[in-house]
């Protein structure tokens, strides 16, 4: 994949995307992704660059009055995401079921999400904000800065050096070095992806968390939006959509 691919928009640093053929997608909850990066990696579809995602819950604190047993809760949160990745091409996810809302950032965290990025060998690591936004404070769960800081160490140094976690050796996994790491809803973008083409399909993905949305149109028009303003930020004018990240080099 070249700078020259018509949907990537860097603004600021200039990110060299060349030859990215694997993404990684590593978040806290169901629904994360389809909310923030579903355009993205519909249109890495649409270039037969492979996705996976890597689930650190299963959202089985996400149901107030649904009246299911924790267990029920994660069969049927794991099954939403599931379709929700099949609408963008997504077959491969990893489900790590660690308890929903109690997240924290150590060392189990960050060597489990090690073992996904040293099996799947990604180029590129899409992930959540370690920091916390005031301005948009539900984008700040903390299940979500845990996430996004165990994440980014696993990128570096851990996935990447042969004696952390020298278990996963014995286990067959082999140190990998990522090339770049994308942010969403970090507080400074840098670069926007123009998902104007691809955006019934992210909102198709985002519609199959039937337990989490409970009016349709009002969770449209809000992701419409959001995706809205983020492609005016990013220079795309009025009736674009777009997502924004913050990009990270890893390896050059």
């Amino acid at each position: 994949m070249t700078q020259s691919t018509p949907f990537i928009l860097p603004v600021g640093p200039n990110p060299d995307l060349t030859d990215i053929k694997s993404v990684l997608v590593v978040v806290a909850h169901p629904d994360d992704i389809d909310y923030g990066s579903a355009g993205a990696v519909a249109a890495f579809d649409e270039l037969g660059i492979s996705v996976g995602y890597c689930l650190v819950t299963s959202g089985d604190a996400g149901g107030d009055s649904d009246g299911l047993t924790k267990d029920q809760r994660i069969e049927q949160r794991e099954s939403e995401q599931s379709a929700a990745g099949k609408v963008v091409g997504v077959d491969t996810i990893h489900y790590l079921r660690m308890p929903d809302g109690q997240i924290v950032y150590n060392l189990e965290l960050r060597e489990k999400i090690t073992r996904i990025i040293r099996k799947e060998k990604p180029d590129l690591v899409i992930t959540q904000s370690p920091r916390r936004r005031y301005d948009r404070i539900f984008a700040s769960h903390p299940d979500h800065l845990a996430v996004g800081e165990a994440t980014l160490s696993a990128v570096y140094p851990d996935s990447q050096n042969p004696h952390a976690f020298p278990n996963l050796l014995d286990e067959g996994y082999e140190s990998h070095q990522v090339k770049a790491v994308w942010i969403a809803a970090d507080e400074h973008p840098d670069t926007y992806i123009d998902i104007t083409h691809v955006m019934d399909r992210k909102l198709e993905a985002l519609f199959q968390h039937a337990s989490q949305i409970s009016d349709l149109k009002q969770t449209k028009l809000m992701v419409e939006e959001w995706c809205a303003s983020m492609a005016e930020l990013g220079g795309l004018g009025k009736g674009k959509f777009a997502e924004a990240y913050k990009f990270i080099q890893i390896a050059h």
